[in-house]
């Protein structure tokens, strides 16, 4: 079939031919590609054939009105659109009875719907948002249990007097966390292959991984622990006596989550004894508040030079000896440690 313009096509010749792509495909098993090439279109637009039928049969193949649909003719006034964008930026969807976390284009329609009386095509919907200077972004996690109120105390008050009275008593503030990494988190996220074929990554079938503690300090210090199993007591305990040693001229205060190994009587008990706490007092950030952790951005910055590694582990000596060799590498360049403190939601510990 000589190749045409599709869209040229009048809609009976379209819906023509889509329904006999798509028996092509069903009855005679041509593949998705060889209809594209047969018909002088896209695959892609084939694959929107497919879908269409899919989800309403024959019918959804059938020519549709063009243009837009009735209520559609009304676009947002000025002072709709400044409503509708303060309402997007102050609220999340469920907060104003919309279904959904995030704001999508159908969360933000179903808005504009419930607003302004008007439904919009989600193409029109996606314009607006792009003009009011929306983009799509990918979404950070805040925990459901997470309070704000906590969470801005700690920024306005707890951590500035922590500020104070460690520069009142030159101590040193670390802040700690533990990360776990499995061969199977090593995966690139994405990789190219041939059309109409899954990108395929080969990994090890054990599964095999390595975990490591760490503290850094917005001046540039790091120390670290590479350890295999739980994260129990004792592991915590030996971490905190190595800090004691590396830093025997300085008190030292580390700040750490929630974890239940960080409140365990025995780290207590360990503390408490010998003059240690006079030494080491920990700190606890606000619950379900990772993102308050600059230390969280060296764990991330671990995985991501591990999935980008060319000469990946395949067993959990290698996974450990990579693990120790990337963070001895930013070990010595205090100037990337001290960068951990500059993210959007941890610069308020930055030097």
């Amino acid at each position: 079939m000589p190749e045409v313009d599709a869209r040229s096509l009048s809609q009976d010749a379209q819906e023509a031919l889509r329904i006999r792509g798509v028996r092509l495909v069903l009855d005679e098993g041509w593949s998705q590609v060889a209809v594209a090439e047969a018909f002088g279109v896209d695959a892609r637009v084939v694959r929107r054939w497919m879908k269409r039928f899919r989800r309403g049969g024959w019918s959804a193949l059938a020519k549709r009105r063009r243009g837009r649909r009735a209520g559609e003719q009304q676009s947002l006034s000025a002072q709709v659109q400044q409503k509708i964008a303060g309402l997007i930026v102050g609220h999340c969807p469920d907060q104003l009875q919309i279904p959904g976390l995030l704001w999508t284009r159908s969360a933000v329609q179903a808005l504009i719907e419930r607003e302004a009386g008007v439904r919009l095509e989600i193409s029109t919907v996606g314009r607006y948002l792009r003009a009011w200077g929306f983009t799509l972004k990918k979404p950070s996690k805040r925990a459901l249990e997470q309070d704000p109120v906590v969470v801005q105390a700690w920024l306005d008050d707890v951590y500035p007097a922590l500020e104070r009275k460690a520069k009142a008593e030159g101590a040193l503030i670390l802040w700690g966390d533990e990360s776990g990494t499995r061969m199977h988190d090593l995966v690139p996220q994405a990789g190219y292959a041939p059309r109409g074929q899954r990108a395929v990554a080969r990994i090890a079938g054990r599964k095999a991984g390595a975990n490591m503690i760490s503290a850094i300090a917005n001046g540039g210090q790091m120390s670290f622990r590479v350890f295999e199993g739980r994260f129990t007591a004792d592991v915590f305990i030996d971490f905190l006596a190595r800090l004691i040693k590396t830093h025997e001229h300085r008190k030292i205060y580390l700040v750490v989550d929630n974890h239940s190994t960080h409140h365990a009587k025995k780290v207590k008990a360990w503390l408490a004894r010998d003059g240690r706490g006079e030494r080491l007092e920990l700190v606890f950030l606000p619950a379900y508040s990772p993102e308050l952790n600059p230390d969280e951005n060296l764990n991330q910055d671990l995985k991501r030079h591990l999935r980008a590694s060319t000469d990946r582990p395949t067993d959990r000596p290698g996974l450990k000896a990579a693990i120790r060799s990337f963070l001895r590498s930013i070990q010595r360049r205090p100037a990337l440690v001290a960068a951990y403190f500059h993210g959007e939601h941890v610069a308020y510990a930055a030097a």
